[in-house]
């Protein structure tokens, strides 16, 4: 569950709140055949790691909701995940309440890394504190859940097991690690992607031990499965290209997160972790950046 940060002020007049928004990585994705419903079943172990977005929420007493945003690509307003948590939780709960929201982007959109469902779970979070919401924990999830399959597990703790279509969360536990994250320019269409699997549907592959996942990541990161990967790269030729090439260099498993096109390579500590990065070419190298578990 976000947590404000220790500048949030609770007074009537100027009540704000300041919330770090975590990105995500699936350490395992396991996609099933697209139900009756339209949603596929989903079983990924998922934590969050250390690149961030920042919203700073101040209350509003006139029941407007207003977003300003900087940063990485922000999109319209009124489309943006953030906003749009704000505006359900208006009409859910009947607050008379509004806010402003202050996003600053780090967490680029549309590579996998859920910065926007991030945003939004963030900003239920800390509404709920800010207008004063009864809400149970259970409730907000359900609300979380409408905006977006990935929404609810911002909700949960820092590692989860996430299933159904990924509304369900469980705790889970993952040893301390430190990533390569490689951010190539590259916007993968989770809906093109999803199309692309439903073209060669695959049945569920099986989840690993949770228990393995408290060993240290040498132990079991060449064991990752991602079922939208292969599907990813058929749609985005150019990720498999540079997948391959970064998993030569650096001589690791290099993974995709979610539907693409956001990578990592998973190391036990930062000096593995250099090192990996320093064997990566250069026009590689330039994409990477280094984050740690939460």
């Amino acid at each position: 569950m976000p947590e404000p940060t220790d500048s949030s002020t609770r007074s009537p007049a100027t009540a704000t709140s300041e919330l770090a928004a975590p990105a995500k990585l699936n350490l395992n994705l396991l996609v099933g055949p697209r139900r009756p419903d339209g949603y596929h079943p989903l079983d990924s172990f998922v934590v969050r790691v250390s690149l961030r977005d920042h919203v700073a929420l101040r209350r509003r007493t006139d029941g407007v909701l207003s977003l300003s945003c900087e940063g990485a690509d922000c999109g319209p307003p009124e489309q943006n995940l953030a906003l749009r948590a704000a505006r359900l939780l208006q009409e859910h709960t009947g607050s008379a309440a509004g806010v402003e929201i202050e996003l600053h982007k780090t967490i680029p959109p549309g590579r996998g890394l859920g910065g926007g469902s991030s945003d939004a779970a963030a900003v239920l979070a800390g509404l709920r504190s800010l207008w004063g919401l009864a809400l149970p924990e259970e409730e907000l999830a359900r609300l979380a859940a409408t905006l977006g399959s990935d929404v609810p597990l911002f909700l949960g703790p820092p590692a989860c097991r996430m299933t159904g279509r990924g509304e369900r969360i469980e705790p889970a536990e993952a040893h301390p690690f430190c990533a390569v994250l490689i951010l190539p320019d590259l916007h993968c269409s989770t809906a093109a992607v999803y199309a692309e699997f439903d073209r060669r549907p695959e049945p569920m592959a099986p989840q690993l031990d949770a228990a393995l996942l408290r060993r240290p990541p040498s132990a079991w990161r060449d064991r990752l499965v991602n079922q939208l990967a292969g599907p990813a790269r058929r749609v985005c030729p150019e990720l498999g290209r540079l997948q391959d090439a970064a998993a030569e260099a650096a001589g690791l498993p290099v993974h995709v997160t979610g539907s693409g096109s956001a990578m990592f390579l998973l190391c036990d500590g930062h000096a593995e972790a250099r090192e990996a990065m320093d064997r990566l070419p250069p026009g590689i190298r330039r994409l990477c950046r280094l984050v740690e578990g939460e």
